[in-house]
């Protein structure tokens, strides 16, 4: 089975792709003539091209491209590796997701035993341990807080109706058949949420595959997750007016209105203390960015668009 392997970069902040990213493309136990690596950039950092220079003198034999985007948006960098991708079945890996050796064949194994089109695959992306040391990195992984599903939790109670860009498969003739990814998405934000929408509702499903694992190299902060909030929030208000009828998990939040601000806890104080600080914060960010959209959309609404 022919096999595109899709990573949209992004600014390379922990600088991975030198020492660890494309040497993990490298190990990779599938045979090298039967995968390609097809890297995104949409912002031409000159360290990514440095790092993919180097990796492709070391590894002339494995097929690998580099493609500058016109956009630094994560669902215009995806559909354009697709429209490129020679092979019958598509791996998205997220940028900071670095593979086990065995992640291709994983994947690619999975879609051998199950040729249904309507299948997807969904691998983990996990915090190495020296990252799982701070309880908030914790706290984000075990609860599903940074992709929406318990990547550590139990099989038995995996979505079914689940997908992301971190880490899955589909066949490139399903994702075609759907027209990719809405670029109207700005932000690394439910773009993939929103295919998923369109994806279950033609039939899709999708399975966890336990054999494709990732290393996720990504020093999460509550700041930077708050900035990551606001850009969520934004998104949001393009997935609801691409989906109005959705039912949609924040609007109970928003409704609520403002929460009064908790003060930050002493280092000493309990878990529970420090997750529903955390989880304040949180809601916080995304409630600014989903009003701040709100905001924008309305004011570019047509002057006579409520008169009658």
């Amino acid at each position: 089975m022919q096999v595109s392997v899709i990573v949209v970069a992004e600014p390379d902040t922990f600088a991975h792709k030198e020492r660890n990213f494309f040497a993990s493309f490298e190990a990779q136990t599938y045979p090298r003539d039967g995968f390609e690596l097809i890297l995104v950039d949409g912002s031409s950092n000159p360290a990514t091209a440095a790092a993919f220079a180097a990796f492709r003198a070391r590894c002339p034999d494995l097929s690998a491209t580099l493609l500058q985007g016109t956009s630094t948006a994560r669902a215009a960098g995806n559909n354009l590796a697709a429209v490129r991708a020679g092979g019958g079945l598509l791996i998205f890996l997220a940028d900071d997701f670095d593979p086990a050796p065995g992640l291709v064949a994983a994947h690619a194994g999975y879609h051998a035993l199950n040729p249904d089109i309507d299948a997807a695959g969904i691998g983990t992306g996990l915090f190495p341990e020296h990252l799982r040391q701070d309880f908030f990195v914790r706290w984000m992984e075990d609860s599903g807080g940074i992709f929406g599903a318990k990547l550590r939790g139990p099989l038995a109670i995996w979505p079914k109706q689940y997908f992301h860009v971190g880490n899955a498969s589909i066949k490139k003739s399903k994702f075609d058949a759907l027209g990719g990814f809405d670029e109207r998405f700005p932000y690394d934000a439910w773009d993939d949420y929103e295919f998923g929408l369109r994806w279950a509702a033609s039939g899709g499903y999708s399975q966890f595959i336990a054999g494709a694992i990732a290393i996720h190299r990504h020093a999460v902060s509550l700041e930077e997750r708050c900035a990551t909030m606001v850009r969520a929030g934004e998104s949001a208000r393009v997935l609801e007016q691409l989906h109005p009828d959705q039912e949609h998990a924040w609007r109970a939040m928003l409704q609520r209105g403002a929460q009064p601000a908790l003060p930050v806890p002493p280092r000493d104080a309990p878990a529970h203390v420090w997750i529903a600080y955390y989880s304040g914060q949180l809601d916080a960010a995304f409630r600014r960015g989903y009003l701040a959209a709100l905001a924008r959309s309305m004011a570019s609404w047509p002057a006579h668009a409520d008169a009658g």
